[in-house]
């Protein structure tokens, strides 16, 4: 689920590159990220223990002191203090997680349709090489052996308003960085972590360098920000990417058919059509009994049905339906399908060029026209297709 597209993210984390960069640039001294506001200020002052003549004072310890400042040392306190707001990852995608490391936060989410971490290594390596060309710059170093990428500079500028009051005219603030984007897979391949680097920074006020004093700490903060705009990326492009690697893995896969298979995969000749006939429903299949039994064999344990018993001489399938796993589901469109589990009888009789499928209970009841057309856009889609369901069945 997307929360927020890109182009507002880009402005929102340009915001907080220019504050915090600008806040390093400002003052040599280390501000932190805050964690609480300043109530402290409100606190009263705790009066001495007094101790009564004849008592023996209780040991005091003076860890916790204020020391008396020095007067060279320059003083700020309370709101004073240059302290920014925290920077969190958003986590755009859903099912993501976050993982706390000693390299730096990963952000995990995963890939439905990848299913090697071969595939899911060489797509978002690709995906990270189109984020950093989108932010017009382009890669100073790649490994695939590590799965990392280091950028050259990203730049950004933005123009601060200027205060007419105070007779000041607008800034134009410039920004370069660089990162590194290092990339990590579970074995199963359905599974990827994102991690950022800060490497560089450097910024510019209408044309002036200005020094940047940039910690650890300072590092950090940026390379969160830069994660989140990557995720933005990835979260904008997530559909394109499960349906890229949807159609590689079935490129791959009808690569290795035979002609025949091939020409049974692609074979549209075995199509149905919902029959309404005075207060019944039923099927027509555009085919004869030999091709429409044989697609239906393939097609029904896919969507869940499984073949008891065929009886020739009547046409009667005897079967049991049970929902298939949701990836089986999802992998054929199938996954609102809604049917009751229970057994059914199918009755498949053909006049030769045309086939009829009609729909009963265990007990031979036709079923109402309600619940032949519900099942009807799936079954008819699986018997359209003549899909190869061997992989599928077999997972």
């Amino acid at each position: 689920m997307q929360l927020v597209s890109f182009p507002t993210m880009k402005v929102v984390f340009f915001g907080s590159l220019v504050a915090t960069l600008a806040a390093c640039s400002n003052s040599g001294d280390k501000h932190r990220q805050a964690e609480r506001g300043f109530e402290y200020l409100d606190a009263t002052q705790v009066e001495p223990l007094v101790i009564p003549d004849g008592i023996t004072p209780p040991e005091q310890s003076t860890e916790f002191n204020i020391p008396t400042p020095q007067a060279k040392d320059e003083v700020f306190v309370g709101s004073a203090v240059d302290v920014r707001a925290p920077v969190q990852i958003i986590p755009l995608i859903a099912g993501s997680r976050i993982e706390n490391t000693d390299d730096g936060l990963i952000f995990w989410f995963d890939i439905l349709q990848a299913q090697t971490a071969i595939e899911t290594s060489e797509t978002m390596m690709q995906t990270i090489s189109d984020y950093i060309a989108y932010r017009n710059s382009s890669i100073a170093r790649r490994d695939d052996q590590l799965s990392l990428i280091e950028s050259n500079w990203l730049v950004d500028a933005e123009t601060v308003e200027g205060n007419w009051w105070l007779f000041s005219s607008d800034t134009v603030m410039e920004q370069r960085q660089k990162f590194i984007y290092q990339l990590e897979v579970k074995p199963h391949g359905r599974t990827a972590g994102l991690r950022v680097s800060f490497v560089d920074g450097e910024i510019y006020r209408d044309g002036g360098d200005l020094a940047i004093d940039l910690d650890e700490f300072d590092k950090q903060r940026l390379a969160i920000v830069e994660l989140n705009r990557l995720i933005g990326y990835v979260s904008d492009r997530r559909e394109e990417l499960e349906a890229q690697l949807a159609a590689q893995r079935e490129e791959a896969r009808i690569a290795t058919m035979s002609e025949t298979e091939k020409e049974q995969l692609f074979d549209e000749t075995v199509s149905l059509v919902l029959v309404n006939d005075s207060g019944a429903a039923y099927y027509k299949a555009r085919a004869n009994m030999e091709k429409t039994m044989k697609r239906l064999r393939l097609v029904l344990p896919l969507a869940g049905f499984t073949i008891t018993d065929y009886i020739a001489n009547s046409g009667s399938l005897y079967l049991t339906y049970e929902r298939p796993p949701e990836e089986v589901l999802e992998n054929y469109g199938l996954s609102t399908m809604e049917f009751e589990e229970k057994d059914y009888i199918f009755t498949v009789g053909s006049n030769g060029n045309v086939t009829q499928i009609t729909l009963s209970d265990n007990e031979g009841v036709v079923l109402k026209p309600s619940e032949v057309k519900g099942l009807y856009p799936y079954l008819a889609i699986l018997m359209k297709m003549g899909l190869d369901t061997r992989d599928s069945l077999s997972r």
